[in-house]
């Protein structure tokens, strides 16, 4: 068939198929990888390729990150294919693997297949490239599916798990009957009948311990359940003691499928949890709560009997309730929550009052004998919720509880504090939950020193097990420059494999001197990724952002460099260190010193933020520069004619001293033009490019 007649997938079907996906390219020429690429992307597929070299960027790649698809080439000496399929087996089990050749024969075919590779694929011709595309498109699937399976089968397994801890620990009497055996049973179950052990419990007869007179209504009663022909699914009858006595029970009968076969589950619930559930008030409700809080709030400042008392309000909050709802039903979530609303009030003192404030959440007035008292509750109460395990009627649950606390001071208003404390703890929630927050004015900014303090923490954790990488995004010339500008982001990737923007750990990292350390990772990775494209076609520059810390330690930050160029000098232009202009109008001199040292080395710099601050213009009369980088504030307000006449005044400055100029957060394509019109070298931004994880390197994207 000729390739013009194969049949095209329909663009956004294949688009939603291929999104995200990356492509790891094992060749020793860059420009394959980049037209693998191109070829996929213009057939409507948003592929990422990366391209390494050999064995030990493979193994970094699958480490860190592991791609959807690798593409080997053929004969490579620092990457033979067997050694390659074998290094993905053991780091990346499912990730396909396929032969990559100039063209196609068939005994080479024969062999990879052999080894271990998923297929045989060209870059030759535009024929060769569909069939890889389609390829390509088969192996995505399979492999998202064989994840999907295997996850599948992971949270299976801690289901199981966690179910066979919930069995052994509830109070609940609880055994499974496969025909009319009994397959396990709970200790609970056990300890009802006068067995030491459960396990002596398997294998016996259902019948062997239902007490005389019994039977027949408890086979009937089964069979019936088994038919789903009664929807009464409690069995009233006698069991027998060990010793010989009728112990009289109420078991509510659940049919389940295990391996194909029907299973009967048989749950009795314990007298002290039935009657709990039994005489369990009601909790008030919200405007109670409302009421409750206008008049603590009111008196908090007049009150004189208790002087160090704290009075507070408090917002307790299920975490993931949606999915609990789901997995227990509407009926034994209810029951939970009355249950958690029990514990809660156990916790506190008599006086404290507990709100039903929505379905998934508590209100609390309380009094702690001070402030610093109510951090530790708040933190304990999490954890021991955490721990516990709630029973209903047919399930059990543990939770995850965000507890959020407001002490009064007096001066707030009612309205204020259920605003805040709403607001907190649905977005704490939101962001996974599981914690103790204390706001307010009297909590003295505690929940910001806390949030900087897991910052903190996790940028620590980060750089012990190497878990930062780059991302990189385009910086366009508007006046045809062949080489390739970007600039360096960094991210941190969290214990479960979630991507991290810098925004929301680089503040923790400043208030711990973390931020040196962050510097040189990224500039020791940023060489890292320029000397593995000593052979490529093209060259390119890297924009790397530079601290205050690092400023005022540039001393050492240089000797430090130096080191690290003993063995591969820098090429003119492969790095580009960048400084706020805020931290430079603070260190001039400084400044004047490190760049000067950086030039020496090879590096060019550059200011961002430029034109932020009233001294914009000195600075490029004393620092030597490359390039400034307008603050974001001239891309939004452009159409004004002040900002306008600001911008060209201080271009024509950079331009007599041939500086470039970049501005930077271009959204919109008349923005371009007009730029191009008044001389600006380079545009950064979403409308030119997103930033992307996949430079041309071994950092592949992270899911």
């Amino acid at each position: 068939m000729p390739t013009d007649s194969l049949p095209p997938l329909p663009s956004i079907v294949a688009a939603q198929q291929t999104a995200g996906s990356v492509i790891l390219t094992v060749i020793d020429s860059e420009s394959v990888a980049k037209r693998i690429e191109s070829y996929l992307r213009n057939a409507g597929h948003p592929v990422r390729t990366a391209w390494v070299t050999d064995i030990e960027d493979v193994e970094e790649t699958l480490r860190r990150s592991p791609p959807d698809m690798v593409l080997c080439a053929d004969g490579l000496a620092d990457a033979p294919l067997a050694d390659v399929i074998t290094l993905c087996a053991r780091l990346a089990p499912d990730l396909p693997v396929v032969l990559l050749s100039p063209s196609i024969v068939a005994e080479d075919s024969i062999a990879a297949m052999a080894a271990g590779a998923r297929d045989h694929v060209s870059y030759e011709d535009l024929r060769g490239l569909r069939h890889l595309e389609l390829v390509a498109l088969r192996e995505f699937a399979a492999h998202r599916q064989q994840r999907e399976l295997r996850a599948t089968r992971k949270r299976l397994e801690n289901f199981e798990s966690l179910h066979h801890e919930l069995l052994s620990a509830t109070n609940d009497a609880v055994a499974h009957i496969l025909e009319g055996i009994v397959s396990d049973a709970n200790p609970a179950f056990a300890a009802l009948l006068g067995y030491d052990d459960a396990a002596s419990l398997a294998g016996v007869p259902l019948m062997d311990l239902v007490a005389p007179g019994y039977a027949p209504k408890v086979k009937e009663q089964l069979r019936q359940v088994l038919r789903g022909k009664t929807d009464k699914r409690s069995l009233d009858c006698s069991l027998q003691h060990r010793e010989g006595a009728s112990i009289a029970i109420n078991a509510r009968l659940t049919v389940t499928e295990v391996e194909g076969e029907q299973m009967i589950e048989m749950l009795i619930r314990s007298e002290a949890e039935a009657a709990a559930t039994a005489s369990v008030d009601h909790v008030n409700d919200r405007l109670q709560f409302f009421e409750r809080l206008e008049a603590a709030v009111a008196t908090t400042g007049a009150q004189q009997s208790q002087p160090h008392a704290q009075r507070t309000a408090l917002l307790v909050s299920i975490d993931h309730f949606a999915a609990l709802e789901e997995r227990i039903g509407l009926h034994d979530v209810e029951q939970t929550v009355v249950q958690l609303s029990d514990w809660l009030k156990s916790q506190l003192q008599a006086d404290d009052s507990v709100f039903r404030f929505s379905t998934s959440e508590l209100a609390v007035i309380a009094t702690f004998k001070d402030g610093g008292a109510i951090e530790p509750w708040g933190d304990k109460f999490v954890a021991d919720t955490a721990r516990r395990i709630f029973s209903t009627a047919g399930h059990e649950a543990q939770l995850s509880l965000t507890v959020v606390a407001y002490p009064f001071s007096g001066s707030e208003k009612a309205t204020a504090v259920a605003s805040e404390l709403v607001a907190t703890t649905r977005k704490l929630s939101a962001q996974g939950g599981k914690q103790f927050a204390n706001i307010g004015a009297t909590a003295a900014n505690s929940l910001q020193e806390r949030e900087l303090r897991r910052q903190a923490d996790m940028v620590r954790k980060a750089l012990v097990d190497d878990r930062l990488k780059l991302a990189y995004q385009s910086i366009a010339s508007l006046e045809g420059d062949t080489r390739h500008h970007y600039d360096v982001l960094v991210r941190l990737i969290d214990p479960e494999g979630r991507e991290v923007h810098a925004s929301e750990f680089i503040a923790g990292a400043e208030k711990t001197d973390q931020m040196r350390a962050i510097d040189r990772w990224v500039t020791a990775r940023s060489l890292k990724m320029q000397a593995k494209r000593d052979g490529a076609q093209d060259s390119s520059s890297l924009f790397i952002k530079l601290s205050e810390d690092t400023l005022k330690d540039s001393e050492n930050f240089v000797a430090w460099l130096r080191t690290l160029l003993e063995n591969r000098p820098l090429r003119n232009g492969e790095l580009v260190f960048q400084l706020r202009e805020k931290i430079l109008q603070n260190h001039v001199r400084k400044a004047k010193l490190l760049m000067q040292s950086l030039m020496e080395m090879g590096a060019q710099t550059a200011i961002e933020h430029f034109g932020a601050g009233p001294n914009s213009a000195q600075l490029i009369e004393h620092l030597p520069l490359r390039f400034i980088k307008f603050d974001q504030s001239f891309a939004k307000h452009f159409g004004d004619k002040d900002t306008q006449k600001r911008m060209s005044a201080l271009m024509e400055q950079a331009k007599a001293r041939n500086i470039k100029v970049i501005v930077s957060h271009i959204e919109d394509a008349n923005l371009m033009a007009r730029l191009w019109q008044m001389g600006v070298n380079f545009i950064q931004g979403y409308h030119v490019q997103e930033p992307e994880v996949v430079l041309m390197s071994a950092d592949v994207g992270v899911r």
